[in-house]
């Protein structure tokens, strides 16, 4: 299935990225206002609602503050259709620029919304998409994959989240891990420079699988377990995961 106007693929986040650098270098967020707007009908077609969540990330990109009526939009289509959101929202921001991050804070304030759209996230990362119909031929998953990642690194340092990321801490560290193993292994050449895109764009560590590391350490402060990362790096149990011949130990090591 082609990609449909306001859409792109993740293999074209090279053409978008100079306009991606633009808008994060502004000073200010993008934020929702009161301003009313017309909401449209909630869409049932998949190209669709991609469509549609396209729009939304190019109008947010295009200017500072944004309707309250495009929100409650976005907001119904997550609740409605959130492994579609999801996936179009990664397919036309992968670096989770700043109109992005708005997106998914908004998500977080309707616990509807983040209960179905949590899932989609977790099946992304463990590259097990919930509907296949959501790739579009020459699609990389292992792209969407650390997409994900870095929005779920960008969503549990977030307030609207913080409830949310606690109670699923369990499937979230699993995800995490499972990052961390992929990402040791040899990935491909697209992945690499996706990455040095999204490490150019947020200041990330060189390696994915670091990064994928980073992000399980902070998830286990944000659940209060500062004592046992104390522990953990005095075991040396961060470098033993992001080596392939001793993943199993490591695991091993943070399982008791």
């Amino acid at each position: 299935m082609a990609p449909t106007e306001g859409t792109a693929s993740t293999n074209s986040w090279k053409r978008r990225t100079p306009r991606t650098r633009a808008i994060s270098k502004t000073n200010s967020m993008p934020t929702w206002t009161g301003i009313p707007a017309p909401i449209p009908d909630i869409f049932s077609s998949q190209q669709q609602v991609a469509a549609r969540v396209g729009d939304i990330h190019q109008r947010l990109m295009s200017r500072v503050t944004a309707d309250t009526g495009l929100e409650t939009d976005f907001l119904s289509l997550a609740e409605e259709h959130p492994a579609n959101v999801v996936m179009s929202l990664l397919r036309c921001a992968p670096l989770c620029d700043r109109a992005a991050v708005l997106m998914w804070r908004s998500i977080g304030t309707s616990r509807p919304a983040v209960q179905k759209v949590l899932p989609a996230l977790f099946s992304v990362i463990e590259d097990r998409p919930l509907y296949s119909m959501f790739f579009y031929s020459g699609d990389n998953e292992a792209v969407f994959a650390l997409a994900a990642t870095v929005v779920l690194w960008n969503i549990a340092h977030m307030p609207e989240w913080h409830d949310a990321v606690v109670l699923h801490s369990a499937q979230l560290f699993v995800a995490l891990l499972f990052q961390v193993f992929s990402t040791t292994e040899q990935i491909p050449e697209e992945v690499e420079d996706f990455w040095r895109a999204c490490q150019e764009e947020h200041r990330l560590p060189t390696k994915p699988n670091r990064f994928a590391v980073q992000a399980v350490k902070a998830l286990l402060c944000q659940l209060g377990f500062e004592n046992k990362l104390v522990a953990l790096e005095c075991k040396q149990v961060w470098d033993t995961l992001l080596c392939a011949d001793t993943q199993h130990y490591a695991v091993g090591l943070l399982a008791r």
